[in-house]
């Protein structure tokens, strides 16, 4: 699967990706990979190998977010806890630090979603954030994902608990929106 979007290549994670991959682990930062990445460098060729098993196995996917003009990794993007039956799926992002503030992970979310929603068969992408975390909460925002509401304390990390934002996109919207796109770019 690949996306082209506002200047990103959003696909799969593949052998391609080992050099940066093994540099963000080796730098110890790990904020432009995605949850479940090797912790190791001589993890990375064995993680490469099996990312695509989540997707077989339906249960999601996990996506490198690629600067299309330098190539290089800014963040990476994912769908996780697909249920194929009720048509619903979660997705969660990440960007490299440095590649903060630039839009990316916006252009990222709302491209994933739409894809999510039309060719991938979806009826329900849903997002949750932190409610500290301001910059994920204006990028679900900017990039057309519905604020819901608050699950108190729903988020444990360390001895404190936090609360979550729930956001979704749902099918309708993401065809009217993909239809305004194209008919202001014509």
């Amino acid at each position: 699967m690949k996306i082209i979007s506002g200047g990103l290549e959003i696909r799969e994670f593949g052998p391609q990706d080992a050099a940066p991959v093994a540099a963000f682990v080796a730098a110890g930062d790990r904020t432009a990979l995605p949850p479940g990445s090797p912790g190791a460098v001589a993890d990375v060729d064995e993680w490469l190998s099996e990312v695509h098993q989540r997707r077989l196995d339906g249960e999601g996917v996990l996506l490198a977010i690629v600067e299309q003009t330098t190539g290089k990794i800014v963040g990476s993007i994912g769908l996780r806890d697909a249920d194929w039956e009720a048509g619903r799926t979660e997705i969660g992002y990440g960007m490299h630090t440095s590649q903060r503030g630039r839009g990316y992970a916006t252009e990222a979310a709302r491209a994933v979603g739409r894809w999510a929603l039309t060719d991938g068969g979806m009826r329900r992408v849903q997002l949750r954030s932190r409610v500290d975390n301001v910059a994920s909460l204006r990028v679900a925002e900017k990039a057309g994902y519905q604020r819901e509401g608050t699950l108190r304390m729903a988020e444990q990390e360390g001895c404190e608990a936090h609360d979550l934002a729930v956001f979704s996109m749902i099918a309708p919207e993401a065809t009217t929106h993909e239809q305004a796109d194209r008919s202001s770019s014509l």
